[in-house]
């Protein structure tokens, strides 16, 4: 069987009268700037049902409506909740995207991830944020014939609470790295989160021209390296912010200020922190959120390697000392109990097993 290769000669369009009047239309039509074409749903005679929201037409994909709907539906489920009240009794100035992306572990509420690890984390920090972590005093509110005393293991020096744990005298060296250290990126987060804000208005913009409307061109926003003062003025807000940025004791901004830098360290990102970044960023709002959302991440996130888990390992070499198994821990108490009395909230928990319990928790 012979084969091979044929090469032959087509002609173009090129320099084809009815080829060049197809080109001139399209182009004119794409230069024109005439009003996009709008579909009527409800001219429609071919669609028999329409999906609507709050009493209008739903024109975006229900996909994107469906997961607004949940993050709002499980935000609102975290703010009505009576133990998120008592923990936080400042809960109308609080950033909720932010501080809940901390509890799940910057995975959205709508996918439903969930493993072992992710379990485990959210565990923490819940009790990290409902301020229900198994501090020495609630152990010996559960088990008093275990626990003869409820001071710290770290300092010595005062019981132990959820409040203590990150007020801790021997955690102060370690909370001032910890923000000086998050300070440093600021400039870094800053940049990146300028560079996502302009580039989508370009974005937006693109769009808007491709539809045929007429909107001015979007004005770069620049990111400006803020002075010491810039973040102090920032912070200032924050009862303790100003002695652990300094290293030294310092005077707070107001007299009984409504959140300290402990509460950061637990995952809180305060309103009020927010508006004041703003304005010190002189950068949208959007932006700075983004930056403080990385700050407060960095510092939760810190927090638990660096002062939980240090805390937890002091806590088990006493409790083996004490002889204290987790055998001990898991069995039945059936003595009088203690109430525990921490951050203004009274708990009354029923243990469970594990050494300290667990590293993260209960």
């Amino acid at each position: 069987m012979n084969s091979g290769v044929e090469v032959v000669w087509i002609k173009g369009h090129s320099n084809i009268h009815g080829n060049e009047l197809a080109d001139q239309a399209a182009k004119v039509a794409a230069q024109s700037g005439s009003v996009p074409w709008m579909v009527d749903l409800t001219q429609q005679t071919d669609i028999t049902t329409f999906a609507h929201c709050y009493g209008g037409i739903v024109e975006i994909d229900l996909r994107q409506l469906l997961k607004q709907q949940s993050t709002i539906r499980h935000h609102q489920a975290w703010m009505s909740q009576r133990r998120v009240k008592r923990a936080i009794p400042d809960i109308d100035d609080v950033e909720w995207n932010s501080t809940l992306a901390y509890v799940h572990d910057r995975h959205a509420v709508f996918t439903f991830y969930s493993n072992s690890k992710d379990s485990h984390q959210r565990t923490h920090h819940i009790k990290k944020l409902h301020g229900m972590l198994p501090t020495l005093n609630s152990m010996q509110a559960r088990k008093p014939n275990l626990y003869p005393t409820c001071v710290c293991q770290r300092c010595e020096l005062e019981k132990e609470d959820n409040d203590h744990v990150w007020k801790c005298p021997s955690a102060a060296e370690t909370t001032t790295e910890i923000w000086k250290e998050a300070m440093g990126k600021i400039n870094e987060w800053g940049v990146q989160a300028t560079n996502s804000y302009n580039a989508a208005r370009k974005r937006e913009y693109k769009r808007a021209v491709d539809r045929g409307r007429q909107v001015p061109r979007p004005v770069p926003i620049h990111w400006w390296p803020p002075s010491d003062a810039d973040h102090v003025r920032g912070f200032s807000s924050i009862g303790g912010a100003r002695a652990v940025h300094s290293g030294s004791p310092a005077l707070d901004r107001d007299e009984k200020p409504m959140w300290n830098v402990s509460d950061l360290l637990r995952g809180i990102t305060p309103l009020s922190m927010l508006t004041e970044w703003s304005a010190v960023f002189r950068t949208p709002m959007s932006i700075a959120k983004t930056v403080l959302h990385k700050f407060v991440g960095y510092l939760e996130a810190q927090a638990s390697e660096l002062i939980w888990k240090p805390r937890c390992s002091a806590t088990i070499a006493w409790e083996q000392t004490q002889g204290i198994s987790a055998k001990n821990k898991t069995s039945k108490y059936t003595g009088p109990r203690a109430t525990i009395v921490a951050q203004s909230q009274v708990l009354d928990r029923t243990a469970t097993g594990g050494w300290c319990t667990e590293e993260f928790g209960l």
